[in-house]
């Protein structure tokens, strides 16, 4: 279960290591699922910036929210972090936290409604709770954060930034023209920056990490791992800010589009095939309209790769792909973060629904 908030935390651990090695050149990457270890990191409050609600408009339920709490368990200090979506009448609630020096999530799906200042939740399975809209974009809504946790209220307070912001720019470099790919991703205070692109035949990415601050205004400022403070500006749709590229580039400013969709994704499966199982595993990359989807498994001793790609385009929350030489076939990028993609796994197997989720080139 690697959600935006666990891939956050995953490569923010996985770059910092690098750094404590000393490893800071950018390398040739492949596209394959990371192992890394996500860890808990106790969150930065962050109010409600660009458009900040009027009187008028302090009552309107926002799509995002985060929060935090601690009580006492097992003779120590239990930090809950988590974060509430609303979207079309459905929300999503992920809680995570170390326990005994174990690491836990929880999540919960369920519906909602509103009127006035009241908010309904019903949990799938479960009776309906109330919460409350209240003033400054905060809500009071009652939450489990754990899977044996009661149900209490807890205050969050709503998000003005996109949790996600891609972005792309062209050089010229070595003779031939190098065309940068990249996004940017926001979660309880941590940042992490993933830019691809070509350079002599050879693909590399590049990584930052660091930590962030809203304020009023649609006002930014990030600090990347060992680095400098670096301002900017957001709005709902657009970031306007200074970025590295690559290793050995400049920072320049740039502006990314807010966007739903993240640039990597990972999935596996397991069919019963020739008397045994065989275990699909597949990533999928989206990159400036076009998709690259590749395809591992072994079957009778025997490894084999399949790959695929077409282009894509996203309205809402739908994703529509086109296989290159094939009809056009639809998805959706769920509230969870994950993404729901009609996939082909093999070269004689049939295109299915799988569920994907939010991944990164190899560290």
């Amino acid at each position: 279960m690697k959600k935006l908030l666990l891939f956050v935390f995953a490569l923010t651990l996985s770059l910092v290591l690098l750094a404590c090695n000393g490893t800071t050149t950018a390398q040739p990457t492949t596209l394959a699922p990371t192992t890394a270890a996500p860890t808990t990191v106790a969150p930065t409050t962050v109010p409600p910036t660009t458009s900040a609600p009027t009187t008028a408009v302090q009552l309107e339920l926002w799509s995002l929210y985060e929060g935090t709490h601690t009580v006492s368990a097992m003779g120590s200090e239990v930090v809950y972090v988590y974060e509430m979506v609303f979207q079309d009448g459905n929300y999503y609630f992920a809680s995570e936290f170390m326990m005994g020096e174990e690491y836990y999530t929880f999540e919960e799906y369920g519906t909602y409604t509103v009127s006035g200042s009241v908010i309904t939740m019903t949990p799938e399975g479960l009776d309906p709770v109330t919460g409350e809209i209240l003033e400054g974009g905060r809500i009071s809504v009652p939450v489990k954060a754990s899977e044996m946790g009661s149900r209490a209220p807890r205050e969050m307070t709503g998000i003005a930034l996109s949790r996600i912001y891609t972005g792309t720019h062209t050089v010229s470099a070595m003779g031939s023209e190098v065309v940068y790919v990249y996004q940017m991703t926001f979660a309880y205070g941590l940042y992490t920056f993933i830019s691809e692109f070509e350079m002599g035949g050879e693909t590399y990415n590049y990584f930052e990490v660091g930590t962030y601050e809203v304020s009023g205004g649609g006002n930014i400022a990030i600090t990347p791992l060992l680095g400098e403070e670096v301002t900017g500006t957001f709005t709902e749709t657009t970031l306007t800010i200074g970025v590295k590229a690559s290793e050995m580039g400049a920072r320049a400013e740039r502006t990314l589009t807010s966007s739903k969709l993240s640039m990597y994704y990972e999935g596996t499966h397991t069919v019963s095939a020739m008397g045994s199982d065989v275990v699909y595993n597949y990533t999928v990359t989206f990159m400036n309209g076009t998709y690259k989807m590749v395809s591992n498994f072994t079957m009778g001793e025997e490894p084999y790769t399949f790959e695929e790609t077409g282009t894509y385009s996203v309205e809402g929350n739908v994703i529509t792909i086109t296989p290159e030489g094939l009809d056009p076939v639809t998805g959706t990028i769920n509230i969870d973060y994950t993404l729901t993609f009609p996939l082909k796994a093999s070269s004689m197997g049939a295109r299915a629904d799988r569920v994907l989720e939010m991944s990164m080139p190899v560290v």
